[in-house]
């Protein structure tokens, strides 16, 4: 009897728990949320039951303006695209027309990787897993107007970091590949997979996915976060199309509201499904390990273990499965959280790139629907961005008072100038004009800061670039290379025409 009454106080006590997550206390946490991290706009879905519980939209699409951001409101949702991708991807494995086990050449024609071994052995699973070892390099495709096919040529001809497999490389690019291998498999582009698989079924009927459609939509716009300011300025809209299947759909808080129901309710959406369980889960199933660093030890000091699976992270909070993904795309940032075995969605997407808000959001809608000790999410990580901008700040001041005693180059700058090459970026030029060297690759034109003899660093704070510059002499004294972005550039001979103008 006694075991019964302590059923019965334990069950009643997981329902209190659980009650304490209504429309008013999601409301005072969005609005107290906005009001810390000085969001221009916000809109947020709560899902739990399979029933849309919180739907709303905050503040104004624009600073300066007046135009309120409502559900139906677009945002860039970003790198949560991923998640959309290997949902397709488990779909077309569902029905047999690809397996996650297949090498990626048996879809993406002429793909190949530097090393012989990761090419020999990458499959669908390695690439939509973060486990190819191929080094990132963003800068394809934010700073260059390159085609998708000449991205995966490129980032196919990037040195390999690790071994295939060893451990965690995020990589977006691996991620288009991805994309590109589903295409190929249902026979149709990936923007039209996505319309026609989810978009069309899951009712996402203001869901976008090209820079072409957005203009004519309902849409925020996205800002920059100035923290030595603390204000936030327009981010000019840039086409990532090229980028598609890792990161440019544009959602509502009402449509994510259907992308929450279908991912709980595993692969079915209003009674009808669209894909077995199975697969939907497979895609929630770790994949590979995340070492977790001290900065996640801070903020989550119950988290036990940190993964990736296909298109989604998954760890532990509060002892219960969390999968989520984070999103950054243009100034705005997208939160993406899922409670499986409890049935609780959401979703919160801002225009501001200020990630951590919504990790702070989150969190705490979270506690509260669990029951957990009350903790100022806000205020915690708010202390943690200035503790990193001051250590940040710190390393600035050193590094610029070594630059006035630093020793001079070897060499005159016009010895640096030329045009140097790289196999997967291609020409890079290094000018000398006013005294000062100049480099200039596709997008990027960035002027050169004297740091140490031969380094030197490309600083763009608009652009977010910070990159040293490393210039290497031969064995006669001569510049012969540079190393930028982790990787070597080497001097290509001047023609003749090019020497006797010199």
């Amino acid at each position: 009897m006694r075991r019964f009454v302590i059923a019965i106080a334990v069950f009643l006590f997981t329902i209190s728990a659980f009650a304490q997550l209504t429309e008013a206390a999601i409301d005072k946490d969005a609005r107290d949320t906005i009001e810390a991290w000085h969001v221009p706009g916000l809109a947020i879905a709560v899902v739990q039951n399979d029933k849309v519980i919180f739907l709303k939209g905050y503040g104004i699409k624009e600073a300066g303006k007046t135009q309120a951001i409502t559900a139906d409101t677009l945002f860039e949702i970003g790198s949560t695209t991923k998640a959309f991708t290997a949902t397709v991807m488990a779909m077309l494995a569902d029905e047999k027309k690809l397996s996650w086990d297949d090498p990626v050449r048996n879809y993406v024609a002429g793909f190949h990787i530097s090393d012989p071994c990761t090419d020999a052995l990458i499959t669908l699973r390695d690439i939509a897993s973060h486990r190819s070892g191929v080094a990132r390099h963003d800068e394809l495709w934010d700073d260059s107007d390159f085609s998708r096919d000449e991205l995966l040529r490129r980032i196919g001809a990037m040195k390999v970091w690790r071994p295939i497999r060893a451990g965690y490389q995020y990589n977006n690019l691996m991620f288009v590949t991805a994309g590109e291998a589903a295409a190929s498999a249902a026979k149709m582009p990936w923007e039209q997979l996505i319309r026609t698989r989810i978009f069309a079924p899951l009712g996402m009927t203001e869901s976008r996915i090209t820079f072409a459609e957005w203009p004519s939509s309902d849409h925020a716009t996205g800002h920059r976060w100035s923290s030595k300011g603390q204000w936030a300025a327009i981010q000019p809209m840039r086409n990532y199309d090229a980028l598609a299947p890792a990161g440019t759909i544009k959602s509502s808080a009402h449509d994510m509201a259907q992308w929450l129901r279908f991912q709980l309710a595993g692969g079915a959406i209003d009674g009808k499904r669209l894909m077995s369980l199975s697969a939907i889960e497979e895609t929630h199933t770790p994949q590979t390990i995340i070492p977790i660093g001290p900065g996640s030890r801070l903020l989550y000091p119950d988290m036990n273990f940190l993964t990736y699976g296909l298109g989604w992270n998954i760890s532990d909070y509060h002892g219960e499965l969390l999968v989520a993904h984070a999103g950054a795309l243009n100034g705005f940032r997208t939160n993406v959280a899922l409670l499986p075995k409890r049935n609780l969605g959401i979703a919160i997407l801002e225009n501001v790139g200020r990630g951590n808000a919504l990790a702070a959001l989150r969190n705490t809608i979270i506690d509260q629907f669990l029951g957990a000790p009350a903790r100022d999410w806000n205020s915690d990580m708010l202390e943690a961005e200035k503790f990193e901008e001051a250590k940040a700040n710190e390393k600035q001041t050193e590094r610029e008072a070594k630059r006035l005693t630093a020793p001079k180059p070897s060499h005159d700058l016009s010895a640096f100038a030329g045009t140097y090459h790289n196999a997967g970026f291609g020409d890079a030029t290094i000018s000398v004009a006013n005294d000062a060297l100049t480099l200039h690759w596709e997008r990027l034109t960035i002027p050169l800061v004297h740091e140490n003899y031969d380094t030197f660093s490309a600083i763009d704070t608009v652009e977010d670039i910070d990159e040293p510059v490393q210039f290497r002499l031969g064995a006669d004294g001569a510049v012969t290379d540079f190393t930028l972005f982790g990787e070597d550039f080497l001097r290509v001979p001047a023609s003749p025409r090019e020497k006797s103008s010199q």
